[in-house]
């Protein structure tokens, strides 16, 4: 009886050693399937609060969502809505406590950055366009061509900026 007991004790070990092995392998497969939208889209759909690093020094605290082909928007911890090109970041931090994701194999059908921007034009919005940490062109959006923008500015006489659209492109809402 003692040793059907070690049997059945040593073949629980094998077997919760083997699934264990398994669930590693499966995570290790999945992270090399992943890619950096993937990731963003899982991130998106939990809503977890993260900090984000930026290529042009900004670090944004919120969370994302919704994810492009190109940019995700930020729900800022603020209350603000910022858009940013994927490229653009450096970094994604979650929260201490947050489970961390893996990512998605593969994103489809996914509109762009400049798809989004166009939309936007027929209502004219407020934006700001941060150019770097520490500098900013706020205007009226009033046309988007291939890689830019066309902005009105405040003044007395209103003036027209142009901003390209690239890589490194972080825009707030304003309203």
């Amino acid at each position: 009886m003692a040793a059907l007991t070690r049997f059945v004790g040593e073949s629980a070990v094998d077997q919760a050693a083997r699934s264990r092995s398994r669930s590693r392998w499966q995570r290790q497969l999945a992270v090399e399937e992943a890619t950096w939208l993937g990731l963003l889209c899982d991130l998106a759909e939990t809503h977890a609060p993260a900090v984000i690093d930026t290529t042009i020094g900004r670090r944004l605290r919120g969370v994302i969502a919704t994810v492009g082909s190109d940019f995700v928007t930020v729900t800022t911890a603020a209350g603000g809505l910022v858009v940013l090109a994927a490229a653009a970041i450096t970094a994604v931090q979650l929260a201490p406590g947050q489970p961390g994701a893996i990512g998605r194999a593969a994103t489809a059908n996914l509109p762009t950055l400049n798809g989004l921007l166009t939309e936007l034009v027929a209502d004219r919005p407020t934006l700001t366009w941060y150019l770097s940490d520490d500098a900013s062109i706020s205007g009226q959006l009033l046309g988007v061509g291939r890689g830019f923008v066309q902005l009105r500015m405040a003044g007395t006489p209103p003036s027209i900026s142009y901003v390209p659209i690239d890589e490194r492109t972080m825009i707030g809402l304003d309203g």
